[in-house]
């Protein structure tokens, strides 16, 4: 980086030009070096997948010149011109309604299952309150008194891909973002709706898994509002960015990874890091210099699958072959038009029953849609085609959906 930033200061030094022709030397001197280390490092990419075909598991993470790269043959590296032609052929507006009413009716918002968070948790609310607003949403669910905490695992989709799941006595916060906006309250795409409940209003996790750190993916607001009172469970080259927000309480985790984990209660759960297809970076500056991965969480009972981003690629059949069935599945379905741009880095509705089939998973459930549009499918395109994905496949009628945003999924295993 040095040497490139040196390339335009040398315009100076030589008297070949003023200020300004030194800033747009030192831009062509960054771009020339990215576009040359792009070349190399894909290059090299190649030639190690062709090294790890005949490897037992060729699966495994690939760091090239500082960079981590995506080792499946699926993957292609986007270029600056895919972007530009990605910018000038986008449609607009996502199918949005001009009448807020509307998205609030197609995008209703239901309210957390407090009561039977806190009891499978064993905490009570702060505020004292019992949380029974809303529970009209749940007529259909057992007793309290009737629901073994054992047995019981449950979702509560937040938006995008925040999850609050519980399962044997652990409280689990997946990819967590609260905010209004991805960046900072002014910058970055806006919530469709707004999120269902605070991060206090939810039993206080126990751990907290990291897919990746793009901004819909990782709120520093929620970083330092749990600090180090959890345990983060991350990809490769993460931990350095927590050590700066003051977060030490950080297990940092390579694919196939296993890591035990053990609650103050003294129960055990096998924490499983496993591969994507994705890429990571939150400035211009920090591209792939950290991994992207999805985990799974393994108790006594039940296991539960946390995909983060990615496109489809063979590593999917291998954590089957390897973890599954799987109990639960959180798997994206949303931002993967157009097909021809994303289809590396997001998977639509058909590849997230590809993967749903893969796990060899009993119930999954569809997340990353209807909440910060950043690609340019419809928005409420992606649980309609989930559920012809999912009867095109022969998938039960409740075994792979899209939940409502808020509403706390109650299943047993």
């Amino acid at each position: 980086m040095g040497r490139a930033f040196g390339m335009g200061l040398s315009w100076l030094k030589l008297g070949r030009g003023s200020a300004s022709v030194c800033c747009v030397g030192a831009i062509a001197g960054v771009t020339a070096y990215f576009l040359i280390s792009d070349r190399w490092i894909s290059s090299r990419r190649e030639l190690a997948i062709a090294e790890r075909q005949d490897k037992a598991n060729p699966h495994r993470s690939l760091l090239i010149g500082g960079r981590y790269v995506n080792p499946f043959d699926s993957w292609r590296d986007k270029t600056l011109w895919d972007f530009v032609r990605w910018l000038l052929t986008r449609t607009s507006g996502n199918g949005l309604p001009a009448d807020r009413s509307q998205l609030e009716r197609d995008l209703p918002l239901a309210t957390p299952h407090y009561p039977l968070l806190q009891h499978l948790a064993g905490q009570l609310r702060k505020d004292g309150m019992d949380g029974s607003n809303g529970l009209e949403d749940y007529l259909d669910y057992p007793a309290m008194a009737d629901i073994d905490r054992e047995a019981a695992v449950t979702a509560t989709w937040i938006g995008q891909s925040t999850c609050f799941v519980q399962m044997e006595g652990l409280n689990v916060l997946t990819d967590p973002i609260f905010k209004r906006r991805t960046v900072f309250s002014w910058l970055g795409p806006e919530r469709l709706r707004p999120a269902p409940c605070h991060l206090s209003d939810l039993p206080h996790p126990d751990i907290v898994l990291v897919s990746h750190n793009h901004f819909d993916h990782l709120d520093v607001d929620v970083v330092k509002a749990l600090g180090n009172s959890v345990t983060w469970y991350v990809p490769l080259g993460l931990r350095q960015w927590f050590a700066r927000q003051g977060i030490y309480r950080v297990k940092e985790m390579d694919w196939w990874q296993e890591v035990e984990h053990t609650t103050a209660d003294g129960r055990k759960f096998q924490i499983v890091s496993t591969p994507t297809q994705h890429w990571s970076g939150r400035t211009g500056l920090d591209s792939n210099a950290s991994l992207w991965s999805s985990f799974l969480v393994r108790g006594s009972h039940a296991s539960v699958f946390h995909c983060g981003d990615t496109g489809y690629c063979p590593a999917f059949k291998r954590i089957g072959q390897l973890y599954g069935p799987v109990s639960l599945a959180i798997l994206p379905i949303g931002s993967y038009e157009p097909r021809w741009y994303m289809c590396h880095q997001h998977i639509n509705p058909d590849d997230a029953v590809r993967i749903h089939r893969d796990l060899g998973a009993r119930k999954s459930i569809g997340v990353h849609w209807g909440t910060f549009m950043m690609s340019d499918e419809h928005y409420l395109a992606p649980p309609r085609e989930l559920a012809a994905a999912a009867a095109k496949h022969g998938l039960k009628e409740d075994e792979f959906v899209a939940p409502q945003i808020g509403r706390t999924n109650l299943y047993t295993f």
